[in-house]
């Protein structure tokens, strides 16, 4: 029997294993909506206790995690339709294997993380000449220096930003209007209802502690571009008006919709506005 690698990780970047499960539970169904065999071969080699997270998941948690990686295999495609040669850059990427789906050959990409996720990482996951890791907090500025871009750059931010505060948030994303002109950029979004929701039935109820706890959710997107004249919202995905739901699951995903409770945003970060 293989040995199982093992963890140590802080309680925040332990809800990595989170999405993770789901595609990896997708995966093995008859007729998935994804297919990420890196996420099977993950979970089947990690040394951590999925049983209470199978126990207590909801299955509209699981659902949004599979669409949320299919808008984004969906973005990315169209970004590298236009820059072929493109800089893609996964904030906050955890245990994510969006690459081994999309990698169209030529683009540029990089990982980035804190140290302990990037050090997990490299146990499942190899470095090559088109993608490199960088073990760092996205809040730090010094990273990215080291970017290279051919043509544009797209960054992207799955399940991370609402575990900061809106300033963090903010500062962040005007950052990368001034460094990157011109970028684009793709995030996952809870509104104040949908922050609850998740602290309650997907962190807590996953065995993690109100230090793993969401705490940015926006009651309106239209408080992303009020930041700054150069952020402009070119599409907005919800997660569940395209799909066939269980009867069961079929208000409270017609509901997360209309509300706003979980979305993706896709930016334009451009020039100032004359």
């Amino acid at each position: 029997m293989t040995e199982r690698i093992n963890i140590n990780l802080g309680n925040v970047q332990k809800t990595l294993f989170l999405p993770l499960w789901g595609r990896a539970e997708e995966t093995k169904k008859k007729k998935p909506m994804l297919t990420d065999q890196a996420a099977v071969r993950i979970v089947e080699q990690v040394d951590y206790d999925f049983s209470q997270m199978t126990k207590n998941m909801d299955e509209l948690s699981q659902i949004a995690w599979i669409k949320r990686s299919l808008i984004g295999d969906q973005v990315v495609r169209k970004f590298l339709e236009m820059y072929p040669e493109g800089t893609i850059v996964n904030v906050g990427c955890g245990l994510d294997t969006t690459f081994e789906r999309i990698d169209n050959g030529k683009l540029k990409w990089y990982d980035l993380d804190l140290a302990d996720v990037i050090e997990l990482r490299r146990k499942f996951i190899q470095e090559g000449e088109r993608r490199k890791f960088i073990a760092s907090s996205f809040l730090e500025k010094e990273w990215l220096d080291g970017i290279e871009v051919k043509g544009n750059v797209l960054f992207m931010a799955a399940g991370v930003l609402y575990y900061f505060e809106e300033n963090q948030v903010k500062d962040f994303v005007i950052r990368l209007a001034d460094k990157f002109p011109g970028s684009e950029m793709l995030f996952d979004v809870a509104s104040p209802v949908g922050v609850r929701v998740a602290n309650k039935k997907v962190v807590e109820s996953s065995g993690l502690d109100e230090k793993s706890h969401l705490k940015w959710g926006p009651e309106n997107k239209k408080v992303i571009p009020a930041w700054d004249s150069r952020i402009k919202i070119v599409g907005t995905h919800y997660y569940f008006r395209t799909l066939r739901l269980s009867p069961r699951n079929i208000l409270m995903g017609a509901l997360s919709d209309y509300l706003g409770i979980q979305y993706m945003l896709h930016l334009k970060l451009g020039k100032p506005s004359t």
